[in-house]
């Protein structure tokens, strides 16, 4: 039930990122543009919500599928552990990459 309220969530929230990043600028996506919205606590909170969604989303599936096709106990322990250690991984290095943005110095914005 959870993948298809996330799924949900997430379709709205990339129609969402999309019409932002892509039409609300005249479709001009600049890393100025990008830093500027990085520089608001609500966009980083928006960002960050929608990657770690996204991240418990996909590796989720990736538990499903295993569980499914894997059934010798062990694989599966050892496969269901590689993906919760990899998507502990990236969600905190994209923790890391949001939350500590800063906008370097001389740039215009």
């Amino acid at each position: 039930f959870f993948q298809r309220i996330s799924g949900a969530f997430l379709l709205a929230a990339l129609l969402v990122h999309f019409w932002v990043l892509h039409y609300a600028n005249d479709g001009e996506v600049t890393f100025l543009i990008v830093a500027q919205r990085l520089a608001s606590p609500l966009w980083k909170t928006i960002d960050l919500t929608f990657l770690l969604l996204a991240i418990i989303h996909g590796f989720n599936g990736f538990i499903m599928v295993i569980h499914d096709y894997v059934h010798h106990h062990n694989i599966r322990l050892v496969l269901v552990s590689l993906v919760w250690i990899v998507g502990i991984i990236i969600g905190i290095l994209g923790t890391i990459t949001i939350l500590t943005f800063k906008v370097p110095a001389g740039a215009v914005i």
